[in-house]
């Protein structure tokens, strides 16, 4: 009897917990496209901004850190246009999004490499020991100035 009772209550408990292992969560957090949706509106605020401000604060921030001559910040206001051109013309194609993923990351290679050409060795050689210093300060400047328009 003792038997029967031990194996009703281990059957008893892992039908129990079984159930709370293999239940699925339901609800809008487990959408796909909702699970990242604060990045996505902190993209979209970004984007939303003029292409001449994200240059302007692209080039001041450069800049800053690099010390740029009145000559190399007009290439990179150039740079920075044909890249905003054509990343716009890149996003209303239409094609798939893994397509579409791999263009935009071919105009961004583009980019890094067109602002390579602009800076010198030395500026060059700041720029990728501080890139993420640099990424930080452009994308916070961004922020704070779709907030002050939004």
């Amino acid at each position: 009897m003792k038997r029967i009772a031990k194996t009703s209550l281990i059957v008893l408990l892992a039908a129990l917990f079984s159930t709370q292992i293999f239940a699925q969560k339901r609800g809008n957090d487990d959408r796909r496209g909702d699970r990242n949706r604060p990045d996505r509106d902190r993209i979209q605020l970004l984007m939303n901004i003029p292409a001449e401000v994200r240059s302007d604060i692209h080039v001041s921030v450069f800049d800053e850190y690099l010390s740029l001559t009145d000559a190399q910040k007009k290439e990179l206001i150039a740079v920075d246009q044909t890249f905003n051109t054509k990343m716009s013309e890149v996003r209303d194609e239409k094609v798939n999004r893994r397509k579409k993923g791999g263009m935009m990351k071919d105009l961004r290679d583009e980019h890094q490499q067109a602002i390579h050409k602009v800076l010198t060795k030395d500026q060059y050689s700041v720029y990728l020991e501080k890139r993420e210093d640099i990424r930080y300060d452009i994308r916070q400047r961004l922020m704070a100035y779709s907030k002050e328009e939004g």
